[in-house]
């Protein structure tokens, strides 16, 4: 019994001194309430900053959809730029091109034509001046000045350029000089119209002999006349027919020169040449051959 009763005492002895010791351990009670504050505004801050993420997270989401949205509006501005660029060179540009070219085309149309016109105004100056110095000439006792008449008449006409160079050198080598053009009307002057037909006769002559310098003064005018379909050109008493068939030449009578008929002779190739055909032998030749010779050559 005695020894239960010290051990109790021991052991209520022990825990007061465990007891004094824990309070001697333990805080008092401000620094606990300070704590406590210190943990509630710790608490607080770390709510704050929670939230303040939070905010900053959905701020940056809204951005990005707003980036994405304008990354997908300008995508649809740029592709409709694209598009309307794209109808501009599709539509407009060859209709602007077109209508460039028209304009050039019509402003080189016009220039020609005014150089055109300059160049014929420039020799009808130049045939004044040249019929003003034979008035003068006559004035003073000079015979009258010569003219014959000539002309040009092809088809197709697309090829009438490429037969008046010819026309007009073999008229020079013969003596005749151009007074003036007047569509496929040639009027000529330098030879009487008799000299010219005894010329001719010759070279008709020389022609049927395939005399080759009578041939190589007449070839490049067998070779303009052979590349058309039909037609033919006439230099006072001369005149060479082209028809699909045949290329004839002779020389008419002068007397013949006068009839009201002669003057639209070429008018019709056909009938040209079955006159030519009809002419004495020592005014007419077949040039055929010739000229495809000429061709050829």
């Amino acid at each position: 019994m005695t020894v239960i009763l010290v051990l109790l005492c021991l052991a209520i002895a022990a825990r007061e001194l465990y007891s004094a010791f824990e309070r001697g351990r333990s805080p008092g009670a401000p620094e606990i309430a300070d704590i406590r504050t210190q943990l509630r505004a710790l608490k607080g801050t770390r709510d704050e900053l929670e939230g303040f993420r939070a905010s900053q997270r959905e701020r940056l989401d809204r951005l990005t959809r707003e980036q994405d949205r304008d990354r997908e509006a300008l995508g649809e501005a740029d592709a409709r730029i694209r598009s309307l660029i794209a109808q501009i060179n599709d539509r407009m540009v060859p209709d602007v091109n077109d209508r460039l070219n028209r304009q050039r085309e019509a402003a080189d149309l016009q220039r020609a034509a005014v150089e055109r016109l300059a160049a014929e105004v420039a020799g009808l100056r130049a045939h004044l001046v040249g019929r003003l110095d034979q008035a003068v000439a006559a004035s003073l006792g000079a015979g009258p000045a010569d003219m014959v008449a000539g002309s040009v008449t092809v088809r197709p006409s697309a090829v009438l350029p490429a037969l008046t160079g010819p026309y007009e050198r073999f008229a020079e080598r013969h003596g005749l000089r151009v007074e003036l053009a007047d569509g496929d009307r040639y009027y000529l002057s330098g030879r009487s119209p008799r000299g010219l037909e005894r010329e001719f006769i010759d070279l008709v002559q020389g022609l049927r002999a395939n005399c080759a310098a009578s041939v190589e003064k007449a070839r490049p005018l067998l070779d303009a006349l052979r590349d058309t379909d039909r037609g033919g050109i006439r230099l006072g008493p001369l005149l060479i027919v082209r028809t699909p068939e045949s290329l004839v030449c002779g020389v008419l009578p002068l007397a013949e020169l006068l009839r009201p008929e002669s003057a639209g002779l070429l008018d019709d190739p056909a009938t040209a040449a079955r006159r030519l055909h009809q002419l004495p032998e020592g005014r007419f030749c077949d040039v055929t051959a010739l000229g495809a010779l000429g061709s050829s050559g």
